[in-house]
């Protein structure tokens, strides 16, 4: 599984997938401040400072920018081996097509994290050289552990996504398309209990993300519910994994097809 993991990342340096990853990434500390320059007094938040930006960043990530990434990236990598019919040379190593899918979603895991860890480093930068201030060891530490662990709970929130559409080639975009539609209704879920409950929110509540700025609510999520909510989500991505048959390599597909044709076109006589 290491060896898989190893590999997915060696691939990745190819890839244009990541760049586009990184420039994601990089827009909701962009756009929280851009959209507090922009606010009407009304609107505006006071004494914004460092920790409205990293709230506002985790948010706009949370909820929009992180399930659309990942399961772009996450379902690219595994549709990869589809179009460029690489199935045929992996399958003879031998290694079954569950186990080099689990080794490509724990492979996404981890870039997650570190997707994490560059959004902070981007949200620092940013909050710097906008001159904000406020910045000290508490709210480092805070916004650093906050966004590691909600990029890891939201990669876990829509990982049944990946593992679902990872089962035919090219419906990894229906995929995305689906995450950012959960991604984008959790900003209109105001019931505490839906809110602990649903998966992409599950994480701000386990994180302890005061979400009360950005929900019109105060009231605090129940941790149990959440947690409860995102093991649900692993086992049904294990479920969905289990379930998932080997695809034959499209070489294989094309000459059996070839030969039916062949076998049909002599039933008819022609």
């Amino acid at each position: 599984m290491v060896r898989i993991i190893k590999t997915e990342f060696l691939k990745l340096k190819r890839f244009h997938i990541l760049l586009i990853g990184l420039i994601g990434m990089t827009l909701p500390a962009i756009l929280s401040v851009f959209t507090q320059a922009v606010a009407t007094p009304e609107v505006t938040t006071q004494d914004y400072g460092f920790s409205s930006l990293f709230n506002s960043t985790i948010w706009n990530s949370t909820t929009i920018f992180m399930p659309v990434i990942y399961t772009l990236i996450g379902g690219y990598l595994i549709n990869r081996e589809y179009t460029d019919n690489t199935l045929k040379n992996i399958f003879p190593v031998p290694i079954s097509f569950q186990r080099l899918l689990s080794g490509k979603l724990l492979a996404m895991g981890i870039l997650s994290v570190l997707f994490g860890f560059y959004s902070y480093t981007v949200t620092l930068v940013v909050g710097l050289l906008s001159g904000l201030s406020g910045l000290n060891a508490g709210i480092l530490f805070t916004g650093l552990l906050q966004m590691l662990g909600i990029s890891l709970l939201t990669y876990i929130a829509v990982l049944p996504i990946m593992a679902f559409t990872s089962r035919k080639p090219g419906l990894f975009i229906g995929g995305v398309i689906i995450a950012f539609l959960f991604g984008y209704s959790s900003m209109f879920i105001k019931d505490v209990t839906m809110r602990s409950l649903y998966p992409i929110l599950s994480g701000l509540t386990i994180m302890g993300f005061d979400t009360g700025t950005f929900m019109n609510t105060s009231e605090t999520g129940n941790l149990t519910l959440s947690l409860l909510s995102l093991t649900v989500m692993l086992l049904l991505t294990t479920v969905i994994v289990l379930q998932t048959k080997s695809p034959k390599p499209a070489s294989a597909h094309k000459k059996h097809k070839a030969v039916s044709m062949f076998l049909w076109s002599r039933q008819k006589g022609l």
